[in-house]
């Protein structure tokens, strides 16, 4: 308590003003002792109340904490039983492929005395014979041998003719074979080009006016059987035409402006010499990335020529203030993708872990906001070369015997009229192109500003498409780029998606390939995958 002020007329008797001011003293003296009692009494009230609710905090803390122990525990238990329950299955499967093998073995080597027993029976047999017949036949051995000759003769000879007639027949096969292909080639270029004509054409060179296009909607094309994958493909393809029809019209400007030819082959160097550059170190990438970044952002600043950026949009919005943009920074992300798609085929073809720098370039520089218009990535240049390359990731595929089965399954041949390249080249492109694929699909940008530019559901897509694929159609191309699309990439797809992710796994290494039953050695490299991944990373599927 405060010390209270003691009034000098407190004993003030003697007349009327002294005993009013020491009344008025008195007044302000318990009103002040009032006010601080008070205050004193309020300070105690919130006290009690912070405290109370402390208190009840501590205890709702608590309350929370054992309930996450007794879920700790719970999910323990079970995670324990589980092993145990897996562990017990996988001894009573060891213990029965025992014991099977131990039956097989008895009854092999009860098989073994059974043929053996019947072997000397027989030769017996067959030696009584022989002795009783071999009176009979000295004499008549001689003219056998002559009627054997002329049968033998007359038999070489209609032998050869069968030989020569189906060597014909073949031939002829071979011919049709080789002019159906050159007409569904024909057929297919015809229907490139009927497509491309709904597109305005690149000027010719006399004239100065920029590419100008509009892609059809969803709606206008034609997907072949009439699947959406198809009508999706088709689209990717008209962008991949465009962007050839670019390059011709960037050469015939730069014949017109010797300094934009300059400028846009100094680009176009540097771009591919940073992308070779690019290794599975992350520091010994940023000059080559920043180099990379620094040329791009150069040739977005060049205005002119400029081009209509929703042709290389596989599905543009359905308004853009301004579709217009700088041609040079579409032609030069041609090269650069281009230059992404030949380090993932040359690199992570032999190597696929060397795919996941490459990857964070590559979608670094479509997710900058410079390389963007009106907010849209233009990813969907390189997406372009990936559907040329490798349509399998996109539900388009084919009989990897013929010509055309091979083509809809991303081979390519030696040169335009060669052969077509070996089995083991086509299984490094692919597995470089499938491990690129999910160095691109298989990013987080939770921690950046950044926007993915391909969010991770297309490799969901990509991965249902070959996964959905009926058995009997499934190629040696399927399960090599499945397996580039999973390896070195399971935790990612179980942090991405979780149980899901597990049934995704188990459906793509166990059963797709239990239901394709593929001989092939890419089939079955894919079913090993799930020892391994049981082996290193205990991840029972």
């Amino acid at each position: 308590m405060p010390e209270v002020m003691e009034s000098p007329y407190k004993q003030a008797r003697d007349g009327p003003s002294r005993q009013l001011l020491w009344e008025l003293g008195k007044l302000q003296i318990d009103y002040q002792e009032e006010f601080q009692a008070k205050l004193d009494k309020d300070a105690g009230d919130r006290e009690s109340a912070h405290r109370a609710a402390l208190a009840a905090a501590v205890v709702e803390h608590e309350r929370i904490r054992r309930s996450a122990e007794i879920e700790r525990e719970k999910l323990e238990i079970q995670i324990q039983l589980e092993r145990t329950r897996r562990e017990a299955e996988e001894r009573r499967e060891l213990e029965q492929q025992q014991q099977d093998k131990v039956e097989k073995e008895l009854a092999e080597k009860r098989k073994n005395i059974e043929r053996t027993k019947a072997a000397e029976i027989a030769q017996m047999k067959a030696i009584q014979e022989h002795r009783a017949e071999q009176a009979a036949a000295e004499a008549a051995e001689q003219q056998r041998l002559k009627e054997e000759k002329e049968e033998a003769a007359i038999a070489a000879k209609k032998l050869e003719q069968k030989q020569e007639t189906e060597r014909l027949a073949r031939e002829r096969e071979r011919e049709r074979e080789r002019q159906r292909a050159q007409e569904q080639e024909q057929e297919q270029e015809q229907k490139l080009k009927r497509e491309a004509d709904v597109v305005q054409v690149v000027p010719p060179l006399a004239q100065v006016t920029p590419i100008s296009a509009e892609i059809p909607s969803q709606d206008t094309q034609q997907p072949k059987n009439g699947t959406k994958r198809e009508a999706e493909h088709s689209r990717y393809i008209l962008i991949h035409q465009k962007l050839k029809e670019l390059r011709r019209y960037m050469a015939d400007q730069g014949r017109q402006d010797l300094n934009l030819k300059k400028r846009m082959g100094e680009m176009r160097r540097t771009i591919k010499k940073c992308v070779g550059q690019l290794t599975g170190e992350k520091t010994a990438n940023k000059a080559p990335r920043d180099q990379i970044i620094e040329t791009l952002k150069a040739a977005a600043l060049v205005s002119y020529p400029h081009v209509d950026i929703t042709t290389f949009l596989a599905v543009p919005p359905d308004s853009m203030s301004e579709s217009q943009g700088p041609a040079l920074l579409v032609y030069q992300l041609n090269i650069f993708s281009k230059a992404i798609v030949s380090q993932f085929i040359n690199e992570a073809g032999v190597a696929p872990k060397s795919a996941d720098p490459v990857g964070v370039i590559a979608s670094t520089v479509f997710a900058a906001s410079e390389f963007r218009w009106n907010g849209i990535p233009l990813i969907d240049i390189l997406i372009a070369k990936y559907h040329v390359a490798c349509p399998v990731l996109f539900g388009i595929y084919g009989n990897d015997v013929t010509n055309e089965g091979k083509r809809r399954s991303g081979w390519i041949r030696e040169d335009k009229t060669g052969p077509w390249i070996t089995e083991q080249r086509h299984s490094e492109r692919m597995t470089g192109l499938g491990a690129g694929f999910a160095s691109l699909a298989l990013r987080s940008y939770d921690k950046t500003k950044l926007e993915n530019p391909y969010p991770i559901y297309h490799f969901w897509s990509s991965l249902a498409g070959i996964v959905n694929v009926p058995p009997q159609q499934a190629s040696s191309t399927h399960f090599t780029v499945l397996k580039a699309m999973i390896e070195n990439n399971e935790s990612r797809i179980l942090d991405f998606f979780g149980d899901a992710g597990i049934l995704a796994l188990r459906k793509a290494l166990i059963q797709f390939p239990q239901a394709a039953e593929s001989k092939s050695v890419a089939g079955k490299a894919v079913t090993v995958l799930p020892d391994v991944l049981r082996r290193d990373k205990k991840l029972f599927l």
